[in-house]
């Protein structure tokens, strides 16, 4: 997402949704990501709609947690510094591959 893309989201967020609360964005998102397995599981071509969702969601919570464009950016670069160096296993029977604790 880019950084005007957010702001202005976020804007209308607040405008629009002003009682909402981190929490409250984060259960929405739960209902949106079931629609996205729903869409993924029937190959719905909408489904990018759904993964949009999830994202305005998503940032919209965090900026709600107080994080800025920057403090989420930082937090990707600081979680995908600790990825890459960790071992990885092989997928689970729903596909899902976790990290090796150490």
């Amino acid at each position: 997402m880019k950084k005007e893309q957010f702001e202005a989201i976020s804007k209308w967020q607040k405008e629009t949704f002003g009682e909402a609360t981190p929490l409250s964005k984060v259960s929405h998102l739960a209902e949106e990501i079931i629609e996205l397995v729903s869409d993924l599981r029937t190959h719905n071509t909408e489904r990018r709609l759904e993964f949009a969702d999830c994202f305005i969601l998503l940032f919209g919570a965090a900026q709600s947690d107080g994080m800025t464009y920057e403090d989420i950016c930082n937090a990707i670069d600081e979680k995908m510094a600790i990825n890459y160096k960790r071992k990885w296993g092989k997928p689970n029977e729903n596909g899902v591959v976790n990290h090796i604790k150490e």
